[in-house]
């Protein structure tokens, strides 16, 4: 523990802890991006880097995501991630009334001694867990796993049919490549790209980002015109210490629901306002800006981070998008999850802590200080932001393994999220699917080969955890059996029924031929493709059925029910398309200019000057990355503009 205290109080891992913590913030204010959109980005950067700046970069993102996210909730009434939704409720209002500082203050506060709970619990969590997890070997390790992969019913949205499909879509995706029992290779198409498997972080970063960033375009306006805080910060900070055992309260259920796979942010903000205002004597002002709304939301999500690095951490298993991207990131820099977080590998598993308790005093400082100013990115309009996004997720993929293929596969996979997020296939039930197959497969392989039937269930904790999530699926079932009775299916869903059944209609497709591509394979290799690829059609064609006939529950398209959007899909589909096609014909330099150039004076409106400005200042900083990391990027298949091929 205490090496692991000097280790994050070096001055390097102290940069890197702060480097994480202002990009936390930046993608923290910036609406709809939220922890699993920045890790994403972060990811590629971290391929290479020393563990412990890897480590402290990450939990510094991480812990401050949620803080940052306070000030468009308070300010512009948008959240800036699905852990803050219920911060708007008060927030906004307070906002309105010109007490912005305050909310935010207390937001600020409330949000840092919620994250110190959840470093707290995480601490006393693991010195107990010690002793415990001697008890687990591989029977209690895939059950683990598979409680993992059942939280996918409670990532599912209105539609566990929905979340069956995409989870078991995202295993076959990753099942491309050899097949761990055997060797062969296996849905591969004969390849020679797909034959080690899909890259995790084009995958990531196609159904993460992708969408976020197209929501972007076709909004085509800026977050806000004039963002403004007013006064009242020293009230707000007394409003917290005059409300410590809310503070306490929110931050324990916080713990609680991120422990759990399938909860955390999803859901733990409306449940600790619900009960916020269940324990109030004065009811009357929630809603209209009462603070203690704004408090008990704010400690809880900065809690959950805490809790739910516990199963992460100690099993393996990530309880939402975040915790799995996470997850894929501590693998990528060589730490395996597992009980080995307990014994050779403790040294990394209090860096985590550390960095967690200390990026949350980082991330509250600099709120504090800087919120004014922070403010004002909120006026950045959308069409300035997106092609630099959409130029550093392009960089970022091409980090990893220098293969321009990838940045292909980032814009077929953001096209399918895309789908996903307008017709309601939850994506971090394809991510959990996709970073859990492989652990799943081979710990399933190992327990057949060395546990009869009898011998894995006569193990206690074998049992307990099966009727645990015996429990959980059968109480989802239940729970979205009787909400679907009493919903009703808005009348203008049904005419976009046709558009609504091609999705699944082209996963009953793909788990078909998935089927018929491993039927020639040897019993070990083609057993766990096959499972799930059979569960994932009999859960597609349900789906179509239901969608055929109108079901609620299966029902669902955004660009119905939602804002309808200033640009059109297919005018932002070809810029995204024209911006990866000009990366992979030129090189990622010219092409990322030429994209760029086109966009910020078609779309932006932007004067020649300022795109020049901007151009060189980007392209000046990717140029300093790559001579940094000692890798170049590759060549464009039709010209090679790379700088290092004339200087």
């Amino acid at each position: 523990m205490y090496d692991a205290l000097l280790n994050v109080f070096s001055l390097s891992t102290l940069v890197y802890l702060f480097g994480g913590a202002l990009l936390g913030l930046f993608v923290g204010i910036l609406p709809a991006l939220g922890g699993a959109a920045g890790l994403s980005l972060l990811i590629p950067f971290i391929y290479g880097m020393d563990p412990n700046a890897a480590i402290a970069m990450i939990m510094g993102m991480l812990a401050t995501v949620n803080t940052g996210d306070t000030i468009t909730s308070v300010l512009l009434g948008v959240p800036g991630s699905a852990s803050s939704q219920a911060t708007v409720l008060d927030g906004f209002p307070m906002a309105k009334k010109g007490q912005a500082a305050r909310a935010l203050s207390a937001g600020f506060l409330s949000s840092v001694f919620g994250g110190l709970f959840g470093a707290l619990v995480l601490t006393i969590t693991l010195q107990f867990a010690r002793q415990f997890i001697l008890y687990f070997g591989l029977p209690e390790i895939l059950m683990m796993i598979i409680f993992g992969v059942a939280s996918v019913i409670a990532l599912s949205g209105r539609s566990i049919t929905k979340g069956v499909v995409i989870c078991a879509f995202g295993m076959i995706v990753a099942s491309i490549g050899y097949a761990p029992a055997t060797g062969e290779q296996r849905l591969d198409f004969g390849i020679f790209y797909l034959g080690d498997g899909l890259s995790l972080i084009a995958c990531v970063i196609g159904i993460f980002v992708v969408p976020e960033i197209v929501d972007l375009i076709q909004r085509n306006r800026s977050i806000s015109e004039r963002p403004t805080i007013g006064h009242g910060t020293k009230q707000g900070i007394l409003d917290v210490l005059n409300n410590k055992w809310i503070v306490l309260r929110s931050a324990a259920v916080g713990c609680l629901i991120g422990a759990m796979p399938g909860v955390a942010g999803a859901v733990v903000d409306w449940i600790v306002y619900g009960q916020t205002v269940r324990s109030a004597k004065d009811k009357s002002q929630f809603g209209k800006g009462d603070v203690r709304g704004v408090i008990g939301v704010e400690s809880s999500n900065n809690a959950v981070l805490g809790g739910a690095l516990v199963p992460t951490m100690l099993f393996g298993v990530p309880g939402s998008g975040t915790t799995a991207l996470l997850l894929s990131a501590l693998i990528m820099i060589g730490i395996q999850p597992g009980p080995a977080m307990l014994g050779a590998d403790i040294n990394i598993t209090y860096l985590m802590i550390w960095a967690l308790a200390l990026a949350n005093i980082i991330g509250a400082g600099m709120c504090f200080l800087f919120a004014r100013h922070l403010a004002k990115l909120t006026q950045i309009p959308f069409s300035w932001l997106a092609p630099f996004l959409i130029v550093a997720i392009s960089f970022a993929t091409l980090q990893v393994n220098r293969d321009p293929r990838d940045i292909l596969m980032v814009l077929a996979f953001g096209m399918l999220g895309v789908a996903m997020k307008r017709f309601g296939f939850s994506r971090p039930a394809f991510l959990i699917g996709f970073v859990l197959q492989e652990n799943l497969e081979k710990t399933l392989y190992q327990v057949t080969q060395l546990y009869s039937i009898g011998d894995f269930f006569t193990r206690p904790i074998v049992l307990v955890l099966s009727l645990i999530v015996a429990l959980v699926i059968v109480r989802s079932v239940m729970s979205a059996y009787i909400t679907s009775r009493n919903q009703k299916v808005n009348p203008e869903l049904k005419r976009t029924r046709p558009t609504q059944i091609v999705l699944p209609a082209l996963f009953t497709v793909t788990f078909s031929g998935a089927l018929w591509m491993v039927s020639d394979m040897l019993p070990l290799g083609r057993m766990f493709p096959q499972v799930v690829a059979g569960i994932g059609l009999l859960a597609a064609l349900w789906c179509l059925i239901q969608v055929a006939r109108g079901a609620p529950s299966a029902m669902d398209d955004s660009l119905v029910t939602d804002e309808p959007y200033s640009v059109s899909f297919v005018r932002t589909a070809s810029w995204v398309t024209g911006a990866i096609v000009s990366m992979v014909c030129f090189g990622f330099f010219a092409g990322a200019s030429l994209f760029m150039a086109a966009f910020l004076y078609v779309e932006a409106k932007a004067r020649i000057w300022a795109i020049a400005l901007g151009i060189v200042g980007i392209m000046g900083i990717y140029l300093f990355l790559t001579f940094q990391a000692g890798t170049y990027l590759p060549d464009g298949w039709v010209l090679s503009l790379n700088p290092w091929d004339y200087f």
